[in-house]
């Protein structure tokens, strides 16, 4: 008895396992929850959205019907994302990006909503991207937030939960003596412990292209065929310790480019603050009216 029980134990776990990998290899998304798990027992599935290079909206749209907001000087638009974008001026290629920002929660009310949070390097001026951040979803009623990271065009990669409210410290940066393996990094609410994504490698050519510019964005994700997602309203998110080669995001050399996300008709959804004092800290907040971008 005790032999035809192992049997069948065995056969149960051959088919198990033979369903994992049946729905990992083709790319099927796996819902889960992390709790009380070791670092090393993290593990990366694929998320069902993603996130875009910038998309800017067609120059013949609508106008919108709202009243006025003042947006920093030169803001551009965009259908995605808002925040700040850094474009080297000396011709030189970045290597690392940093930010810190407290993870928001969206409303309840909005099935299938999604809204995400990040920094990366690429994806305004170049097709490639490498970024890291934190979504929200509404599972069973209440807003859940993951961190993830993505590498385009693969889908992006959820790697934990992590509660509403959470600070988050990520980084990006090549590994020490390789110019083709990349680190990413993140701490949660300030701990001692940073949690290490396995390393990516990427070919030369993409490192140049990520090399092209460095974000800090919150966004409108979208769905495998680009299009948005229901809005969610993250309310205002706050960055701080925005470092683009360990440096402000301000510093000399650099372009800065602050970007609104503006609806089909014109109206401002989010809009980015001035920068701080400090030139590596701002805000990015849902606009509860309709609202068009006023002349600088």
């Amino acid at each position: 008895m005790k032999i035809m029980m192992s049997k069948i134990h065995i056969v149960l776990l051959t088919v198990l396992v033979g369903l994992v990998t049946c729905f990992l290899a083709n790319g099927v998304p796996v819902r889960y929850a992390f709790n009380n798990r070791k670092t090393s027992d993290y593990i990366v599935y694929s998320r069902d959205f993603s996130h875009r290079h910038l998309h800017v909206p067609k120059s013949q749209r609508p106008q919108g019907t709202g009243t006025n907001t003042s947006l920093p000087a030169n803001t551009r638009e965009s259908e995605n994302w808002a925040g700040y974008v850094d474009t080297p001026l000396s011709g030189i290629r970045y290597t690392s990006v940093s930010g810190s920002w407290k993870v928001p929660s969206i409303s309840t009310n909005q099935e299938n909503a999604a809204a995400a949070e990040w920094i990366g390097l690429g994806g305004s001026s170049s097709p490639d991207l490498l970024q890291m951040g934190t979504s929200q979803e509404i599972e069973n009623g209440q807003p859940v937030a993951k961190v993830f990271w993505e590498l385009l065009p693969s889908p992006a990669q959820e790697v934990m939960t992590v509660p509403i409210g959470s600070i988050i410290h990520a980084t990006i940066s090549p590994a020490a003596n390789s110019s083709s393996t990349w680190n990413l990094k993140f701490t949660v609410n300030g701990r001692s412990q940073t949690q290490t994504i396995p390393p990516v490698t990427l070919s030369p050519s993409y490192a140049q292209g990520i090399g092209t510019s460095a974000e800090w964005i919150s966004e409108e994700p979208l769905n495998q065929n680009d299009q948005p997602y229901p809005f969610a309203n993250m309310g205002t998110v706050s960055y701080q310790s925005a470092l683009v080669d360990g440096q402000a995001l301000n510093s000399a050399g650099n372009q800065i480019q602050p970007v609104a996300l503006v609806s089909s008709n014109g109206n401002v959804l989010i809009s980015p603050s001035a920068l701080g004092k400090d030139g590596e800290s701002f805000s990015t907040s849902v606009i509860s009216t309709k609202t068009n971008i006023s002349p600088n």
